[in-house]
Formats: C-alpha cells, sequence, structure tokens
C-alpha cells in the first residue's frame, strides 16, 4: 500500500524511529542475554564437575565398580542439582543419577557423544542438544577422570535449560510489552505532531487551490513563527505580489484590447506557423470574416489571397520587417498599405533565443481614401488647367491680334473686344466658383440660418430663368408644397436652386419639361428638380457631383458651365446636414434631389 498523505508519513516516521531502535537493541539484548546465561550455566557446570571429580575414587573408577559409583552420582547429583553420568574410557556409561542400575546396562555407548569424546581426548567438553529421553534441551558438560596420569573415563554433568529458557521468555515478554508501549505512544504523539504540523499545511493547500483558481484576496493566518508560519507569511506576500501583478496586467490587457479594437486600421497577428492569433474588428471588415471563425486557422485557409500572404511569408523566413502596397477586389476594390514586422522569442534565463521568429504583426492601412484623394487632386490640377488654359490662349491670341493692327479696325475690334469679354467673364465665373468651393470645403463659411419657404424661393429661382425657357420652350411645373418652411441659409439655397434649374435647362431638350417637388419623410423633406433632358450614363452617375467631371465635355463648355455647379449643390447641402443623390436614365431623363433636416 502506498502513502501518500504527509500526516501518514510522518507518523510512520515516529513509529520507525521507536521501532526499528528498539527491535534492534531487544534482538542483541535478547542474544547476550542468552550467551551470558548459557555460559554462566556452564561455568557452574564445570566447576560443579570439578569438586564431584575428586569424590570418585580412581581405583573404583578402572575398576568398574558400578554399584559405588551408583550410590556416590546419585547421593551427589542432590547436592549439586544436576544429573551426573560416569563414563568408562570405551564409552560404557557406568553409572547415571536418572536410571537405574539394572537399565544402565542396556544404555546405548556415549563415546559418540561430543561432549564426551571432548573429555575423553583430555579436555573439557561443552554441548547443548535436544533430549529424546526428558524431551527438552540439555547443557552438558564432560571433564576427563584420570589415573595415574592416564585418562580412565569421563564424568558429564548435564542441566535442562528449562530455568534458562523460562527466564529468557519472562525477559523476552517485558521487552515486547515495553516495545508496544512504546509503538502506541509514539503513534499518539506522531498523530498529535502530525495533527498540528499537517493542520496549517491542509489550510495552506486550500488556500493555494484558491489562488490557483484566481482568487488572490483568502490569507492565511498562522501564528507560529517557525517555518511553517514563515512559510503562511511569504504565501501571503507572494499572493499580494500576484493579485497586483494581475489587476496591473488586466489594466494594460484592456487599454491594449480597447486600443487594438479601436483602431481604424487592421491588424492581424500570425504565428510561426502561419496560423492566425487574433484579428481586430478592422480586419474583420477588410475581409468581411469574423474574428472567432479565422482563429487558429491557416492565413490562406481563412484569407484567400496570395498577395496579402507572401507578404507575411517573407518577414516569417527572413525575420525583417516588409512593406508593400496591394490592391483588394473582394469584397469590395479598395487599395491597401501592408506593413508586416516580424516577432520575437522572448529571451529567458533558461535560454530563449531573440533570433527566432515566432510570429508576425501585419498591420493594414486602407489608402483608398488617400489614393483616390491624390487622383482628385491630379485631375483638379489637370482640369483648373485646362479651364483655365483654354480662355486664356483665346484672350492673348485676340489680345495679340488687336496690338497688331486690328484694333484700327473698328468693326473686327469691337468683335475681337467682346469675344476677350466673354472668355474674362468665364474666367470670372470659374474663379468665383473656384473661391465658394474652397470655402464650402474648408468648412469655414457661416450659415446665416433663417426660416425660408422653399416654394416661394424656388419661384423667385424660376423666374430668373424665365429667358432661357422662353428660348427652349421648356415648361415648368413647381409642385413644392406652400408654405413650406426650413431652417437654412437663404442665399446658398437659392444658389442650389439656381445650379439645379440651370442645369436642367442647359441639358434639357427642345419642348421639353422641368418638374420641381416635395416628398415629406420623418424628420425631413426631399426636394426633387426632375427635367426630360439628355440623362446621364449609368457608368457616370457616381461622379456626377466630383469638381470638373462633365458628361458631355464639348457640349458642357459649349453651354459656359464651370463643372462646378453640382460639387457646390453637393457641398451647401452636406453644411446644412443633408444628402444630395441623382436618378437617371440616358435619354429619358434626370432626377436630381436634396434633403434638407
Amino acid at each position: 500500500m502506498k502513502i501518500t498523505s504527509f500526516g501518514s508519513k510522518l507518523i510512520l516516521s515516529y513509529l520507525l524511529v521507536i521501532l526499528i531502535p528498539f527491535t534492534l537493541i531487544a534482538f542483541f539484548l535478547d542474544k547476550k542475554l542468552e550467551k551470558n546465561s548459557l555460559h554462566n550455566i556452564q561455568s557452574s557446570l564445570i566447576t560443579r564437575a570439578r569438586l564431584i571429580e575428586d569424590r570418585l575414587f580412581s581405583d573404583k573408577l578402572a575398576g568398574e565398580d558400578t554399584a559405588y559409583l551408583e550410590s556416590v552420582v546419585k547421593k551427589l547429583s542432590l547436592m549439586a542439582e544436576c544429573r551426573i553420568t560416569v563414563i568408562s574410557v570405551s564409552g560404557k556409561v557406568l553409572a547415571d543419577s536418572e536410571k537405574p542400575l539394572e537399565d544402565i546396562a542396556r544404555m546405548e555407548n556415549h563415546s559418540d557423544r561430543p561432549e564426551v569424546k571432548t573429555a575423553l581426548a583430555g579436555r573439557v567438553g561443552v554441548d547443548i542438544r535436544y533430549s529424546p529421553t526428558l524431551k527438552i534441551d540439555m547443557l552438558y558438560a564432560a571433564l576427563p577422570l584420570q589415573n595415574k596420569n592416564v585418562i580412565a573415563g569421563a564424568l558429564r554433568l548435564a542441566l535442562p535449560l528449562t530455568s534458562v529458557q523460562n527466564t529468557l521468555f519472562v525477559i523476552r515478554k517485558i521487552v515486547f510489552l515495553g516495545l508496544f508501549f512504546a509503538v502506541i505512544f509514539a503513534f499518539i504523539l506522531g498523530s498529535v505532531l502530525a495533527l498540528k504540523t499537517v493542520g496549517p499545511i491542509n489550510k495552506m493547500i486550500q488556500v493555494s487551490r484558491r489562488f490557483s483558481e484566481g482568487d488572490f484576496s483568502r490569507r492565511i493566518f498562522h501564528g507560529s513563527r517557525d517555518e511553517i508560519g514563515e512559510l503562511a507569511s511569504t504565501l501571503n506576500h507572494m499572493a499580494q505580489d500576484i493579485e497586483n501583478k494581475v489587476k496591473e496586467i488586466e489594466s494594460q490587457n484592456q487599454k491594449l484590447a480597447a486600443i487594438f479594437n479601436s483602431m481604424v486600421e487592421g491588424i492581424m497577428v500570425i504565428d510561426g506557423l502561419a496560423r492566425i492569433v487574433s484579428i481586430n474588428p478592422a480586419a474583420e471588415r477588410i475581409f468581411a470574416v469574423s474574428g472567432s471563425a479565422v482563429k487558429g486557422r491557416l492565413f490562406l485557409e481563412a484569407i484567400r489571397n496570395n498577395d496579402l500572404f507572401g507578404i507575411i511569408d517573407i518577414t516569417l523566413r527572413s525575420g525583417e520587417s516588409s512593406r508593400a502596397e496591394i490592391t483588394l477586389l473582394y469584397p469590395v476594390k479598395r487599395i491597401f498599405e501592408i506593413n508586416a514586422a516580424p516577432i520575437f522569442d522572448v529571451p529567458v534565463s533558461s535560454g530563449g533565443n531573440a533570433d527566432i521568429v515566432v510570429g508576425c504583426l501585419a498591420v493594414i492601412h486602407d489608402i483608398t481614401e488617400i489614393r483616390r484623394l491624390e487622383t482628385m487632386r491630379r485631375d483638379f490640377v489637370a482640369n483648373v488647367s485646362h479651364e483655365l488654359k483654354t480662355p486664356l490662349t483665346s484672350i492673348k491670341g485676340f489680345v495679340e491680334t488687336l496690338l497688331e493692327g486690328a484694333l484700327d479696325d473698328k468693326e473686327n475690334g469691337r468683335n475681337f473686344l467682346k469675344i476677350v469679354q466673354e472668355h474674362t467673364e468665364r474666367l470670372d465665373s470659374l474663379v468665383s466658383d473656384l473661391l465658394v468651393l474652397s470655402s464650402l470645403e474648408s468648412k469655414e463659411t457661416p450659415l446665416n440660418k433663417e426660416n425660408v419657404d422653399l416654394r416661394q424661393q424656388s419661384d423667385k429661382v424660376i423666374l430668373g430663368f424665365s429667358s432661357q425657357l422662353k428660348d427652349k420652350n421648356i415648361k415648368v411645373e413647381n409642385n413644392i408644397r406652400p408654405g413650406l418652411v426650413v431652417n437654412v441659409d437663404k442665399k446658398k439655397i437659392e444658389q442650389v436652386f439656381t445650379n439645379l434649374i440651370d442645369n436642367a435647362i442647359k441639358f434639357n431638350k427642345g419642348n421639353g419639361f422641368i418638374k420641381i417637388y416635395n416628398n415629406d419623410m420623418s424628420g425631413f423633406t426631399k426636394i426633387t428638380v426632375e427635367d426630360s433632358g439628355l440623362g446621364i450614363p449609368e457608368k457616370d452617375i457616381s461622379r456626377i457631383f466630383e469638381r470638373f467631371y462633365r458628361v458631355d465635355k464639348a457640349r458642357s463648355r459649349e453651354l459656359g458651365g464651370t463643372g462646378l455647379g453640382l460639387s457646390i449643390v453637393k457641398h451647401i447641402i452636406e453644411l446644412h446636414d443633408g444628402t444630395v443623390g441623382v436618378e437617371s436614365a440616358e435619354g429619358v431623363g434626370s432626377k436630381f434631389w436634396f434633403t434638407m433636416p
């Protein structure tokens, strides 16, 4: 049976400390007592034998006078309290104190007895053996009997060892009783000490288990100043330190998690085997995946993009940071800048190697808007340059013509000046629109809001386009609900109506129509300007509100547009927390709409 309890081991150790030494002492003491007792009895027998030897006459022994010898040994046996046997030199028993004379003749020869053999050889013989006759162990001591310096026989004394055995039994009984009580005492003492020792340890184990479960609020109370008390104090300090460290780590993790989850850049952590360890919400949105679904999976299994994996693979293999720009076509077309940095093994005292790449941190920047703005900037510069260059070229050409002599030709000179004036007005209009658009985009233009009746305001704008409407025979229906009042900047809303109606006239067909109406919705109203014009191709609808964007560039310039009108409309409406849009079909007409709170 395997003993696993510390208390049981402690009790067993006390028992062994008592039992083993006590058993060894009892064993050696028993052997020593037995040896000393036998030695004393042996010495006593030899002494008695020497005294009896003097009472035997050598001539009686030599003549084998059995009657005399029998009378002597029986009388001396009572005095010596032992069995006496006289044996001739041939081994024949001549007299025995325990046998009658008639039985002696039938006794076997004793020359082969060890003690007799030793005595007949001239030395004192001693032997211990079991006596079949008396059924007990006997101690035999034999002395040589001499007649005129010649060995004539042997005198043997025998004593039963019953008294020695009884004495040893009593001693052994006392020793074993002492051992029994010593074991009982050791068990009781060991149990008490084990209880006092194991009790606090069990409390420490229970509290330590709570520590392992994350509950560091428990404390161990132990008043002693011994090693157990010191251990309890150390565990309490350790728990307090761990609790403080855990709180600090949790706080840091919460901050890191908040940063990780709130970053607009996509972040992914990949281990050395190219498995996704962590992914933030921004990256989930970019790749249209779920974080719980992709964690632990191989990168290419979760996100099927070889270009992105190639950057990560280079970093994992080389251990160096890498950067690239890639275009994702799914789920939507976007441009990203990828920065991948290696994660190295943390060196520890056990021999951690900081040169081993154990993972990769990939940061994904969405630069679609930046690239779009760069494209818009290039287009803007190109468009402005183009829009300015055409009238400036014309102005420069006519001015040079006038300077070269056409100024004297009054009829043609006046026409040239009118053309210069038209181009100058076009430049002025273009610069004015650019200034307005720049002011709107900077959001620095203050809004002078007031309550405006949209029906009245739109009627006023329509009235200003009477001549153009009449020239193209375009019918206008203003169905905006009378009394529709909104809180807006009057001048800017007037410009919105002006730009939309101007476009509806310019790009309309002869004998066409323009309808203006509203739809009231929850919290806002939607104003629509519908025309029966040329319409807008589907590919151009998404860009119609961009600066300088024209569907038909040649016709737009011919009609005198700057290409900034719809962009100005968009920015004015957005300043009023509204939205703009267009619905159009090529060859059918367009519906430009905007909403106002």
